[in-house]
């Protein structure tokens, strides 16, 4: 037989064959497409572009967090994730110009330090990012936090929002937050607050904060007494020498400055003096549409964020009916406005932003309007247009992903499918679960549980009509007066399918009914009209925790998810709150000399599990709440019991 390099003829052939298929195999494998995890497609989606236009049926290409390519033609590219975004709305990333980080609870940079490692990461993965906000400016946090958190996020060893910050802000040693949230905090005064008293404190406080790379000033002006956490405690307003410095000193250091302010004659002397941004704005009166103060505000260029949300927790009510008012006129003038919370993300959430967007439009902007506030105006406001606000090509990929258009209805910003925060996604949706839960059956002579709270208000659930009507219903009393009324219809799990809540106090009186994975919620909360839409799909709704989960304790489930409109006095004001609760076991507990065995459960707010935990005590025997209370430190402080 022939050979060649004295291999025989065959078994070269042999050779040759089976090394030009693993050539062509290595070359098809070096050669496939790699997957570009930091690239994506989102096909055929509507989007919203942030100026008050909007585009339907796009394509939009992002790669290494920048938007790349917007087109109404397909695009292909090899080895991307595609994204489906068929009857789905795209925008800008919302921008929250006045948040608050920390600046309540910490005596130390020991416990600054502590919160930051401990609770930032969640804070912003729980609550800022699943509400669409991808950029913050802080407006006053202790300084040492606060330059720690910015280099941490620029560093990427926290993953969260872009933040933008102003350091301690310029006060009087009589004024807020000097004599507020420092007033029995030393630590927190000398972190917070430049308190100055003359010209040099002024020069030495902006070049300090120039120095430390702040990106604005921030002024309290504001004097007169100020009902602070139930005391009254007096401000004294900065001289207005000093006032005028701060705004000259701070732009020769090319530092814009921004004031704390509450009334029409501060605004106008600020407006004077050449101040960038206005916060809060006037509160002391509703402006008429030929008020003088609004040329001069227009005419000097100044901006405006109203954070009208926060309003809401003033002792004088007249504040919030007179911010809604104002921004109005304020908007209608020309002036442009950046939207703003205040909120105080250390013990609230980012869902605040979607309630200041519906007070917009409750104040006569269209939703469209609002949201170019949050977006364009936000970056506008922060001086970072050239990269953020805008759903455009070349533009910073911070997007929401939404299943329903906002612009058509300002409550479908809440119904936020993912969150992208320069080009990689920091929230996309859970599957809301559903669970098998048995139908309930209240034992034979069990009508009505009567509850007491610590602060004296009685609660009574009526459960006497669930076996013929699926109704449960709930009353509180305080001092032998009708405080609110509630009545829920229920499926047989206990879920709910209708919730009515009055209360006539002070005007709140709602609506909300389950359909099609819907919870649409109508009335008015504390006399303002509410008109929400929730995404429930087939999860449980479970609005009185203390009359549905003995449901939930009959089922072999040991822990649920479930959900429910607000708390306490905020029912029907707040979002959607998602809870898990879980079985703790049985234990016996003794409640006015009478003992119960029960099985108790406990319950997290998920998207804040570390603000709260509750405990609950259920009685085996009749299955209702005998007991509950709340987790403060190390133990547990009962705050409802059985009569």
């Amino acid at each position: 037989m022939p050979t060649v390099f004295g291999i025989p003829l065959i078994g070269f052939i042999q050779m040759v064959i089976g090394a030009a298929i693993v050539l062509f195999v290595l070359i098809k494998f070096l050669g496939r497409p790699k997957n570009k995890k930091d690239s994506f497609i989102i096909k055929n989606v509507h989007i919203i572009t942030g100026d008050g236009t909007e585009v339907f049926n796009r394509n939009v290409y992002v790669s290494k967090g920048i938007i790349e390519e917007i087109s109404a033609e397909p695009i292909v590219k090899k080895g991307v994730q595609i994204i489906d975004g068929e009857g789905k709305t795209l925008m800008p990333g919302l921008i929250d110009s006045h948040v608050h980080i920390q600046g309540m609870n910490s005596r130390s940079e020991e416990d600054s330090d502590r919160f930051l490692a401990e609770k930032i990461p969640q804070i912003f993965a729980e609550g800022v990012f699943p509400y669409g906000v991808t950029t913050i400016k802080d407006m006053c946090a202790p300084r040492h936090f606060a330059y720690k958190l910015r280099d941490m996020l620029r560093k990427g060893k926290i993953i969260g929002p872009e933040l933008l910050i102003v350091g301690p802000n310029f006060t009087t040693p009589e004024g807020h937050p000097a004599n507020t949230l420092g007033g029995d905090n030393p630590w927190m005064r000398k972190e917070m607050a430049i308190e100055v008293s003359n010209g040099e404190d002024v020069t030495n406080g902006v070049a300090e904060l120039k120095k430390a790379g702040v990106d604005f000033l921030k002024m309290t002006y504001q004097g007169s007494d100020y009902l602070y956490f139930g005391k009254v405690v007096p401000l004294k307003k900065l001289d207005k020498e000093r006032m005028r410095q701060i705004i000259t000193e701070g732009k020769k250091n090319g530092l814009n400055t921004t004031a704390h302010v509450f009334y029409k004659d501060d605004v106008r002397e600020l407006l004077e003096a050449g101040i960038y941004g206005i916060e809060h704005g006037i509160l002391d009166e509703s402006l008429s549409a030929d008020d003088d103060i609004l040329k001069l505000w227009k005419n000097s260029g100044a901006r405006f964020v109203p954070t009208v949300n926060a309003m809401t927790y003033e002792n004088d009510p007249n504040r919030l009916t007179n911010s809604i008012h104002n921004l109005k006129l304020i908007y209608d003038a020309g002036i442009p406005v950046a939207m703003g919370t205040d909120t105080m993300l250390e013990a609230g959430t980012e869902e605040s932003v979607q309630r200041e967007l519906e007070y917009y439009v409750e104040a006569g902007l269209t939703p469209m309007q609002a949201i170019v506030l949050a977006t364009k105006n936000g970056a506008e406001h922060l001086g970072i247009a050239d990269r953020k606000g805008l759903a455009k090509t070349g533009m910073e990929a911070d997007l929401i992903l939404l299943d329903k258009n906002p612009a058509e209805d300002i409550s479908n910003i809440r119904l936020i499918n993912r969150v992208f925060a320069k080009g990689k996604t920091v929230y996309s949706q859970s599957a809301i679960a559903s669970y098998d839960i048995p139908d309930y059956s209240y034992p034979e002579g069990v009508s009505e549980i009567e509850l007491t709270a610590d602060d004296g208000t009685e609660r009574t659930v009526d459960v006497s009509r669930y076996s013929t009507d699926s109704e449960i219903s709930v009353t509180v009393s305080t001092d032998g007066e009708v405080y609110s009324e509630e009545k829920c219809v229920v499926e047989k799990n206990l879920s709910c399918v209708r919730w009515e809540y009055k209360r006539s106090s002070d005007g709140t009186d709602i609506t909300a009914e389950r359909k099609d994975g819907f919870i649409h919620m109508t009335g008015t909360f504390k006399g303002k009209l509410q008109d929400k839409t929730f995404r429930i799909a087939d999860g449980l709704w479970y609005q009185t925790m203390d009359m549905a989960m003995p449901a939930f304790i009959a089922s072999a489930q040991e822990e649920i998810i479930f959900y429910s409109i607000g708390t306490g006095n905020n029912r029907g004001a707040m979002g959607l709150g998602e809870f898990a609760a879980k079985k703790c076991g049985e234990e016996s507990v003794e409640v006015n000399g009478k003992t119960y065995h029960c099985n108790k459960i406990s319950f997290v707010l998920t998207q804040f599990s570390w603000a709260w935990t509750g405990y609950y005590w259920y009685d085996k025997q009749t299955g209702q709440m005998v007991q509950s209370g709340e987790k403060k430190g190390n133990s547990v402080v009962i705050k409802v019991t059985k009569k």
